[in-house]
């Protein structure tokens, strides 16, 4: 195991100077109107039409990102706890924390509802959904945590859903364990969140419950927010950790949807909490 962590290192240390994207310093904010107050998701549209929704409206709402301003609403169905959104092609999905995922393709005035139908899975509270384009496959990013023993509730997975087939594949796209994501992290030196037990002694605090993902189109690499860490989690196909980041509060109130843009400009948008909800754009710095 020793032999292991020294092999990992020179890679790990690696991966944290290369990363693409300086999340301290976005290269644009837009401040977005109230009615985003509780934006839940986003994806790509094109290259400067972003589609998002938000918490208990299945409205789906056009952003433009050059001004930030809202240029259309799409409604789809009764209000619900919308918490993810997709764009596949032509049609987008949208998820309900449930697992009632809408199919839609985009109308003049109302969205087309294609389809509706209901994922299971062990976990509740699904909050993510996003693309895997090489694989064709739409990713299901649970909040919630199986019960059961310690090794259980340390798993955390991302399910794979097959839009051709119509079935959630039973093998997950990505399985991951909390505790090893901690030893990755402190193996190559990122800052691991802590808690002090009442006993006084200081604890990892990382939960990694997912409210969304997206796969990066330049590196094909998994990029994980948990809104209740308030950090973005990156991940190779295999599981490896590339990057742990805690987010600035002051930038990242609530991170709630993750997208990026076909070139791999990446897009972070945040419920509002003490201020207006946001969206973030960092473009991708070339070394």
């Amino acid at each position: 195991m020793r032999i292991l962590a020294l092999l990992l290192l020179p890679f790990s240390f690696a991966a944290r100077a290369q990363f693409p994207y300086d999340l301290r310093h976005p290269d644009k904010v837009h401040a977005l109107p109230s009615e985003l107050m509780e934006v839940s998701a986003l994806t790509d549209v094109d290259e400067r039409t972003v589609a998002c929704v938000q918490d208990e409206d299945a409205v789906l709402y056009l952003l433009d990102l050059g001004t930030g301003r809202i240029t259309g609403k799409r409604a789809f169905g009764s209000p619900g706890d919308l918490e993810g959104l997709t764009r596949v092609g032509q049609e987008y999905y949208a998820l309900r924390s449930d697992g009632l995922i809408y199919r839609m393709a985009m109308g003049a005035e109302a969205m087309q509802v294609l389809d509706t139908f209901r994922v299971r899975v062990a976990q509740h509270n699904l909050e993510g959904l996003g693309y895997d384009e090489r694989r064709g496959l739409i990713l299901i990013a649970p909040k919630g945590v199986e019960k059961g023993n310690p090794r259980t509730r340390d798993r955390r997975v991302i399910h794979a859903y097959d839009p051709l087939a119509r079935v959630v594949l039973p093998a997950p796209a990505l399985e991951l364990s909390v505790e090893h994501v901690i030893a990755q992290a402190r193996r190559a030196g990122f800052t691991v969140p802590e808690r002090t037990t009442p006993k006084g002694r200081a604890v990892p605090a990382l939960k990694l419950r997912f409210s969304s993902v997206a796969v990066d189109p330049v590196s094909d690499q998994y990029y994980l927010l948990s809104a209740v860490d308030r950090t973005l989690l990156v991940v190779d196909r295999g599981g490896a950790l590339v990057a742990l980041h805690l987010l600035d509060a002051g930038l990242f109130p609530k991170p709630e949807g993750i997208t990026f843009l076909p070139g791999g400009t990446l897009l972070i948008s945040n419920e509002g909490k003490d201020a207006r909800p946001n969206l973030l754009r960092f473009e991708r710095r070339t070394r």
